[in-house]
């Protein structure tokens, strides 16, 4: 059995931790930052071909389905969005394998 004394000095020590005044760096969550770094790169690069989700965002982990990471959530797209993305990243795919064979690039009006 743990003396009161002993004990009120415990509590007083846990109460005064407890409740100190927290700042921004409180908030401060490396997984989250990581996340937005990959998620940015993703976007830039979706966008270089000319795809963009406007629906995109970050989901955080999920405790009760066992997702232990944060996830890019690219939302829901119509079949005709799907088809105009398509069209796109074939297009400039097309345009590096011209690239690969001739070693130029198609010049546009």
């Amino acid at each position: 059995m743990i003396p009161q004394k002993q004990l009120v000095k415990i509590l007083r020590e846990r109460t005064r931790m407890e409740y100190l005044p927290v700042g921004r760096e409180y908030w401060n969550d490396d997984d989250r930052s990581a996340a937005e770094d990959v998620a940015t790169d993703f976007v830039n690069a979706l966008r270089r071909v000319g795809i963009n989700f406007d629906g995109i965002g970050i989901d955080p982990p999920c405790d009760t389905c066992q997702q232990d990471e944060h996830r890019i959530a690219v939302g829901w797209i119509t079949l005709e969005e799907a088809a105009r993305m398509t069209v796109t990243v074939n297009a400039a795919l097309d345009e590096l394998d011209r690239f690969h064979r001739t070693g130029m690039a198609s010049v546009y009006p």
